[in-house]
């Protein structure tokens, strides 16, 4: 699965999971990619892109198409995220993520 963070700039990265248990969450930085490179994810239809804030700014705005996960500063999820989870974990597409 790739990984970018989006804090607009945006960010990209190849997330290996058992690379991730071996240096500790905290270790994870994920580079950023343009709002120019964004676009031509979007264009080409290959990216999953994920809203990690919580469910009230999620419902006031959010991109279009965006998956709800919210990390709200942690590295865990409410239960009821799991199948987000999975299909992150499945898509073959990159993945964006964002928190502003």
């Amino acid at each position: 699965m790739r990984l970018a963070m989006v804090s607009l700039p945006l960010a990209l990265l190849t997330l290996n999971p058992a690379a991730v248990r071996a240096q500790g969450a905290d270790a994870i930085d994920a580079p950023r990619i343009s709002m120019q490179e964004f676009k031509k994810l979007i264009a080409a239809k290959n990216v999953v892109i994920v809203d990690t804030r919580n469910k009230d700014e999620y419902a006031t705005s959010h991109i279009p198409g965006a998956v709800l996960l919210p990390l709200e500063g942690t590295l865990t999820w409410p239960e009821s995220y799991e199948p987000v989870v999975k299909m992150l974990q499945t898509t073959r597409k990159q993945v964006v993520a964002y928190c502003a």
